[in-house]
């Protein structure tokens, strides 16, 4: 087992307190990283000082300042200013299991030859809302996940900074940077481990509005790279049909039955499955009615945005649809270095 270099690398801007939350689970990891780079997008003072005092705390903490950078350009400075053959990526606001950097780094220094570990997640709820909010949509927490279609989240990644430099760095021109990411890595052929038990944890949303701006934030994302396009396509046609039943039944009242049917099968049947499920995790029923709306913001939330990111990408061609393309494109490597079985691998 040969010793690699490990570095951290997280983004902030403004949330100091989140930033506090990851900085002080670090010393708590049962194999410390080498270095931990946190890249400031353009902080207040005020919130940049917190960060600077957490920075300060350890001498394995180093802040680069980059106003004006988003998470995506954030990442890309941390990873080219890094030291270490091997990056562990996390967000700030996010707590660490303790193991979670030692087995994140375990798959690179065995026989595996990995280049790219996708970690786990956990909620970490605070209130009702927040725990409703996470047992609805996170991945995992209800059913297993499933190994071959998952794609991680940035908050629990890990990647050579080699193959960081082969798939043309992160998509720093989006608002959204992982899902690129993923499908990137993905199409080179690599090594993917996934450990399933590597976690971090994550809070939820704290109120309904602040759920639907996310989900309107993440649509936005996904029309402007039109990746992964076929769950919103379903939910533009269930609003589109209920829409349209609505306008009916306000032309003819004796329609109003027929609006009231397609409302509750495409907006209450379709739902009601899994918010029976979540509202049984929980263990009260109020849960029942709160993931119905939890689903209702999530696809009214991903079409608006998904339209909004659409047209986007439309009046900025350049950006978003070239930009897409030429990041697909760039060099991938050599075929031939992967020879063996390159499929997703789950190690515990």
């Amino acid at each position: 087992m040969s010793a690699k270099r490990i570095s951290l690398v997280t983004t902030v801007r403004n949330h100091a307190d989140e930033c506090v939350v990851l900085l002080d689970s670090l010393p708590r990891q049962t194999r410390m990283p080498d270095e931990i780079i946190v890249v400031d997008g353009g902080s207040t003072p005020e919130q940049l000082a917190i960060i600077k005092r957490a920075c300060d705390a350890n001498e394995r903490f180093r802040l680069i300042e980059s106003p004006g950078a988003n998470i995506g350009r954030g990442r890309n400075i941390g990873v080219e200013s890094a030291l270490g053959d091997i990056i562990l990526s996390t967000d700030t606001g996010c707590r660490l299991d303790p193991q979670w950097a030692e087995r994140m780094i375990a798959p690179f220094e065995d026989d595996r030859r990995a280049d790219f570990v996708a970690g786990f997640y956990k909620i970490d709820p605070r209130t009702f809302i927040e725990r409703v909010i996470g047992t609805t949509t996170m991945r995992g927490a209800l059913d297993p996940v499933n190994r071959e279609t998952f794609d991680p989240s940035a908050r629990s990644m890990a990647f050579t900074k080699d193959l960081w430099e082969r798939a043309g760095g992160i998509p720093d021109f989006l608002a959204i940077d992982d899902t690129l990411y993923d499908t990137k890595i993905r199409a080179m052929n690599i090594r993917w481990v996934f450990v399933e038990d590597a976690i971090v944890h994550w809070r939820p949303r704290s109120s309904l509005g602040s759920f639907a701006r996310q989900m309107h934030f993440y649509g936005t994302a996904a029309g402007h790279t039109q990746l992964h396009a076929e769950n919103t396509w379903y939910n533009i046609r269930n609003i589109a049909l209920c829409s349209a039943a609505v306008l009916g039944a306000l032309w003819r009242p004796a329609l109003w039955f027929l609006a009231a049917a397609v409302f509750a099968y495409f907006w209450v049947h379709g739902y009601h499955h899994k918010s029976w499920r979540v509202m049984r995790a929980i263990g009260d029923w109020r849960a029942y009615p709160l993931a119905l709306c939890v689903h209702w913001l999530m696809m009214v939330g991903d079409t608006t945005g998904y339209l909004t990111g659409t047209l986007q990408r439309w009046r900025n061609p350049a950006r978003y649809r070239d930009g897409t393309d030429r990041y697909m494109r760039a060099p991938v490597e050599n075929p031939a270095r992967n020879a063996i079985n390159p499929s997703l691998r789950s190690v515990s």
